[in-house]
């Protein structure tokens, strides 16, 4: 019961803001112990009850009832490099890039999990898997194709895990997840332009599933799937001026609007290999169904537009190291290497996603027996990508540039003796 004032106080943060930085709009940053070596082998647990968001199976780790929560600050950078020949406004005289889109994002993340048995387990996640949050500052090149967009999400998890014997352990759970999309875009090339705004949320579930293995003395390979979540949308069109069309003039106001998405199942694969008592190397793939994205239609009355995404599937390959200095103190560090799901025929600043190389620090420090620290600093090295979008005739293009840097910070407490 301890732990209901923990969870609600992290559902309350993820509802106010998350920020992506993982390929689409996917927010790997669960887990400050997982972030200290780029989520190396996270699907295979180690010391720290977060492994659960990878693989449910992770569960059956914990001795005792066991509390963890995370919180990361992100900071993004993301510049368009314009290119005025190919950028229909700047003949308007409107030359702005739109400034750094990207804003600095706080995720928080939180488990529980209790063993009811030495054979059985159940746990609790609370988490923010997807997430976005950009901002162009008008008047600038692409300002009818992007001004502001937010992606909330807020997934609660709950699991059962089955320790079958010394070396397999399963858990299955469900997702419940709530998702919000808000998009806004120009009506006008003005200094302040008239806004369209486009918005929608859903709650919807879906299942989780995971298995550990042990064959070895100082090996766990962990596997963990995340299934594909169907988002009903209900919202509103607003549009601040009637916009002209070829089937008529849409008066100014609020309309009622819906859409369909199916946001991808993803697939988590994790190794740990103890080399000695004091070295520990991880190694984890993952991947994600994102070409499951590709047009998402808007339906309402009188208006109906689309949101052109085109999605490929999306990896992720990292690798890291562990070194326990002493009883009290753990380092590690990890690379990963990330092939964004984002096209460059659709890229857009409201997404300026593309391939990126993530280098990673952090360390844990077990304050006594039952209280551990994590910390972690990670600096994203985001490949320059071509941005080139036409909308409603209106053509911006030029390169986005971006980097980021990640701080994370996690509290882990395990109850009883």
């Amino acid at each position: 019961m301890r732990a209901i004032p923990f969870v609600s106080t992290v559902v309350a943060m993820v509802a106010e803001v998350a920020t992506a930085e993982a390929g689409g709009f996917a927010v790997r940053e669960q887990s400050a112990y997982g972030q200290g070596s780029s989520f190396a082998g996270m699907a295979a647990p180690g010391d720290s009850i977060s492994s659960m968001f990878w693989n449910p199976a992770a569960v059956t780790t914990v001795t005792n009832p066991t509390i963890e929560g995370n919180l990361t600050a992100i900071f993004p950078r993301s510049e368009l490099d314009v290119d005025p020949t190919r950028s229909t406004l700047t003949a308007l005289g409107i030359t702005g890039y739109g400034g750094n889109v990207g804003e600095t994002g706080i995720v928080p993340a939180g488990y529980f999990a209790v063993p009811v048995t030495d054979e059985f387990y159940i746990g609790l996640s609370v988490t923010a898997p997807y997430g976005l949050a950009t901002t162009s500052h008008a008047p600038w090149v692409g300002m009818f194709s992007h001004l502001d967009a937010k992606v909330v999400s807020v997934n609660a998890t709950p699991v059962l895990g089955f320790k079958l014997n010394d070396m397999i352990s399963v858990g299955i759970g469900m997702q419940i997840e709530y998702f919000d999309v808000d998009i806004e875009t120009a009506l006008a090339p003005t200094a302040t332009p008239p806004r369209q705004q486009l918005k929608g949320d859903d709650v919807n579930a879906g299942l989780v599933a995971g298995v550990t293995l042990t064959p070895f003395d100082g090996t766990t390979i962990g596997i963990g799937y995340r299934s594909m979540v169907k988002h009903s949308l209900n919202g509103s069109q607003s549009f601040g001026i009637p916009v002209v069309t070829p089937i008529g003039t849409i008066p100014a106001g609020t309309y009622p609007v819906s859409a369909d998405i199916t946001l991808p199942e993803t697939v988590s694969i994790g190794v740990r290999q103890r080399i000695n008592d004091a070295f520990t190397v991880m190694a984890g793939m993952e991947w994600a169904n994102w070409s499951r994205i590709q047009t998402v239609p808007f339906g309402g009355s009188p208006a109906r537009t689309s949101l052109a995404l085109d999605f490929d599937d999306g990896w992720f390959f990292s690798l890291g190291g562990e070194y326990k200095y002493n009883p009290n103190w753990t380092f590690r560090a990890g690379l990963g290497y990330e092939i964004a799901p984002t096209t460059d025929e659709h890229r857009s600043m409201r997404l300026p996603d593309a391939d990126r190389v993530w280098a990673s620090i952090g360390a844990s420090y077990n304050w006594n027996e039952r209280l551990s620290i994590d910390a972690a600093y990670t600096h994203l090295f985001v490949d320059d990508a071509p941005v080139d979008e036409t909308t409603a005739n209106i053509r911006y293009a030029g390169t986005a540039e971006g980097r980021v840097d990640i701080i994370s910070l996690g509290v882990r407490y395990k109850f009883g003796g």
